[in-house]
């Protein structure tokens, strides 16, 4: 996994060469919608896929599509006709439109449902005050936490999952070092 402070670091470059360079960034990263609100003081917004100048009615607008899109403004499916909230989730299947239409799909999944109720985000991505322009990452929340309203530990807002994580990751690790494998690092 790539490191929450590295990304923070790319994410924030991004932003300022952008506006350097006035060329306009498409991101897939949620946390990119908290970097353009800071960084701007609050006059632009990156949703999820386009930057929103400080126009009222574009800003609240991105509040609805902001963040990730996963069974909220995009769905996936795959060649058999399955139906994922998106493709870094393919082991969650919530219908398959060879069996089932599509919109039905799409509007009563109980999954799609969690996934568009931003007031249900667990931990620190449900607390955060950008929670409806970023949200986090659901793919990464429910890989590491094993929710998809998870906090995502890819977030700096969230330290303490992406420490947890961390330190049961060396714990594993310790748990299927061979004593002979121990001498050597000691």
């Amino acid at each position: 996994m790539t490191s929450r402070l590295r990304r923070e670091k790319v994410l924030k470059k991004l932003y300022v060469e952008s506006t350097r360079r006035k060329v306009e960034v498409y991101s897939t990263a949620p946390q990119y919608a908290r970097v353009t609100v800071t960084l701007s003081g609050g006059r632009e917004v990156a949703a999820t896929h386009f930057t929103a100048s400080a126009d009222p009615v574009i800003g609240a607008l991105a509040e609805y599509i902001g963040g990730c899109g996963a069974g909220r403004i995009y769905a996936a499916i795959e060649p058999n006709g399955d139906v994922t909230p998106c493709v870094f989730m393919p082991s969650v299947v919530v219908g398959n439109v060879r069996y089932t239409e599509f919109r039905e799909i799409w509007e009563r999944s109980p999954v799609f449902r969690a996934l568009r109720n931003r007031k249900a985000l667990e931990g620190s991505c449900g607390r955060c005050g950008f929670r409806y322009i970023c949200g986090g990452c659901r793919a990464r929340a429910l890989a590491y936490t094993g929710s998809i309203t998870g906090p995502d530990p890819g977030c700096v807002m969230n330290r303490d999952v992406w420490e947890r994580i961390v330190l049961h990751q060396r714990v594993e690790r310790w748990a299927t070092v061979t004593p002979l494998e121990a001498q050597r690092v000691a």
